[in-house]
């Protein structure tokens, strides 16, 4: 969706998309994934010593699956110049986005190695022209919010991805890539576990804290030849504006995938002259001021969450539809 809202704007045929996806929890869906060992065995995973809350962990050696879950988001993707213009505040800025297929297509749980497309020709690879055209290169991307599933196939397989874009775009050795396995938290929504990676990755943009992954006891030995992925369990804080780009990941069987570069909105503002700038942060704050009200009204019941269009934006006065020449 996300990549779809780019083309559209780039082309012309819109100026805003509203992008995301979302999944709900059907029987159908979880037989089929317990079906292919896809979902971890709750009896097993209690008789190891774990509690609920445990048994999503990704990058473990103890992990067996992931667990369900249900939910999506939205995201609206505009133009800057539209930004700047209504004064929206600027949550990131997206360098690149594409879904990829290996043309194999069969239903086996190692997805996503067709996304190696993006970094295919190295530094005149898509990705890599992305990050230049903003002055960047892959020593800037900081870290990676991952498809992780927690299951044996997919983890191994995915870091074996963007290892190999990091090396194809020419990252330095002991750079780390610091890896963010957001199912461990929330569980495995499908359509919608994009859209929250997407959340996670702004919020990281906004504070500076790379989050640590939950159940991280002890990373699979079968991660250590994957030298530019880095994991950890604890919080780290390098600070607002220090992380400059990242990548998420979302991956499928038949080898379809997607990839897309988010960058800090700093790079919007830092664009601006210092007039357009000042000029802009002002209408933010007066938006986000009036957002907060809003918000806040709504919750009391003073106001309603949604208002629906009652009438045509091109009637005319007396009720009949204007002609448009």
């Amino acid at each position: 969706s996300l990549e779809e809202a780019m083309d559209k704007i780039r082309v012309g045929k819109a100026d805003v998309v509203v992008a995301g996806g979302y999944d709900d929890i059907g029987r159908a869906g979880v037989m089929g994934f317990a079906d292919m060992n896809a979902t971890h065995n709750t009896d097993e995973m209690l008789a190891m010593g774990l509690e609920p809350h445990q048994f999503s962990r990704s990058n473990d050696v103890r992990r067996k699956g992931f667990v369900e879950a249900q939910g999506g988001g939205t995201f609206l993707v505009t133009r800057g110049d539209l930004a700047l213009k209504m004064g929206v505040p600027v949550r990131a800025v997206i360098g690149y986005a594409a879904s990829f297929g290996d043309g194999i297509q069969k239903s086996v749980p190692a997805p996503g190695m067709g996304g190696l497309a993006a970094a295919l020709g190295g530094m005149e690879s898509p990705l890599a022209k992305s990050l230049a055209a903003y002055g960047l290169k892959a020593d800037d991307i900081g870290l990676v919010y991952k498809h992780d599933t927690s299951t044996n196939a997919n983890d191994p397989n995915e870091n074996k991805l963007h290892d190999k874009i990091q090396r194809a775009l020419g990252r330095t050795p002991g750079n780390p890539l610091w890896v963010v396995s957001q199912k461990t938290l929330t569980g495995h929504s499908k359509g919608g576990a994009a859209a929250w990676q997407m959340g996670g990755m702004l919020q990281m943009m906004a504070n500076g804290l790379v989050p640590g992954n939950r159940n991280l006891d002890s990373v699979d030995p079968a991660m250590e030849s994957f030298g530019h992925m880095a994991f950890t369990d604890q919080s780290l804080e390098p600070g607002p504006g220090s992380l400059k780009a990242g990548l998420i990941t979302s991956l499928g069987f038949g080898h379809v995938s997607g990839l897309a570069l988010v960058l800090h909105p700093g790079l919007f503002l830092q664009a601006l002259d210092e007039e357009k700038r000042e000029s802009y942060l002002e209408r933010v704050r007066e938006r986000s001021a009036m957002e907060l009200s809003q918000l806040t009204a709504s919750l009391m019941g003073r106001a309603p969450l949604y208002e629906k269009r009652g009438h045509r934006r091109f009637d005319a006065a007396d009720g009949s539809q204007q002609q448009v020449q």
